[in-house]
């Protein structure tokens, strides 16, 4: 961590830098197994897809003639810039990530006093710190 950027990182900045990373890694390892496991993937046309919306959502209206030439062109010119891909990948990715997990979840609703949830929620920060 300390030599990763262009310039060194002294000790502290390291050190209050360190949680944020931690955490980071923490999300890379869940996500990473998540998207092996269960063939987690994002086609081409799903970026496409997502240009032409967020392309929509700048212009604040859904009438527009999505074959119209300039359209076309500004999905093929976002599909050339390797940073865009990146950011569009990474968050279609995440939205699928976040769907999948919902879609595991099974709640159930529970009544309980506020007594037992004071109870709940030191027993949580009790075991976390």
């Amino acid at each position: 961590m300390k030599t990763q950027d262009e310039k060194t990182k002294t000790d502290e900045e390291v050190e209050k830098e360190f949680p944020v990373f931690l955490n980071q890694l923490k999300w890379t390892l869940i996500s990473d197994k998540i998207v092996s496991t269960y063939g987690i993937q994002v086609s081409q046309d799903e970026i496409r897809n997502f240009a032409k919306q967020q392309l929509f959502g700048y212009m604040g209206t859904g009438h527009v003639d999505e074959e119209q030439p300039w359209v076309k062109d500004y999905i093929e010119k976002m599909m050339k810039d390797r940073k865009y891909l990146e950011d569009a990948y990474n968050r279609i990715q995440g939205q699928k990530i976040f769907e999948w997990t919902e879609a595991q979840l099974n709640p159930h609703e529970k009544q309980i006093s506020a007594e037992e949830f004071t109870k709940m929620v030191e027993g949580h920060q009790h075991h976390h710190h």
